[in-house]
């Protein structure tokens, strides 16, 4: 199971290329604006207005990426996405909860003191960093590069080694 990584590499990388084919590129944090613009438009329903085919925002930071479309239309891939990859996640959960190597990696959280606490605050400042680099991980390293993107190209290049200075110093 361990040594056919090949196949799953290629499985990922036809599952990114029929996303850009049929519908766009893969990318998720957008997707948190969104959300977090919608739940706004609960509290302000003028926030996001509609200007001949075009949708606005009286918020800047909605003005870009689509997202003040998005969050007047909210029923779209993107969303859809992100509740995938939650139900997923539980999913995998329920079913794999008897594979040992899957139960050795969950107490791996207890073994190492990492708090729960902990991993939520690195997983925001994570998700408001890839806002503030105008995406994620996802949709720079994977869709991004993919496309041939000259940003997302650099961005790959500066965030491995980092990466793995940050592994080496704060991993076992």
């Amino acid at each position: 199971m361990k040594n056919n990584w090949i196949f799953k590499g290629l499985f990922l990388g036809g599952v990114f290329f029929l996303s850009i084919l049929l519908i766009k590129p893969v990318g998720i944090s957008t997707q948190f604006s969104v959300v977090s613009g919608i739940i706004q438009t609960v509290f302000d329903e003028g926030i996001v207005y509609k200007q001949g085919a075009e949708f606005y925002s009286l918020v800047d930071y909605y003005n870009q990426d689509g997202i003040a479309k998005s969050i007047a239309t909210p029923y779209n891939f993107g969303i859809i996405f992100v509740v995938g990859v939650f139900l997923g996640g539980m999913l995998g959960k329920i079913f794999f909860r008897k594979n040992p190597e899957f139960i050795e990696k969950e107490t791996l959280l207890e073994k190492d003191d990492i708090s729960r606490v902990k991993l939520f605050i690195g997983g925001f400042l994570l998700l408001f960093g890839a806002r503030l680099a105008g995406g994620c991980t996802s949709g720079h390293m994977m869709s991004g590069v993919m496309q041939l993107s000259v940003s997302s190209i650099i961005f790959s290049i500066i965030l491995f080694p980092i990466a793995i200075v940050v592994a080496k110093g704060f991993g076992d």
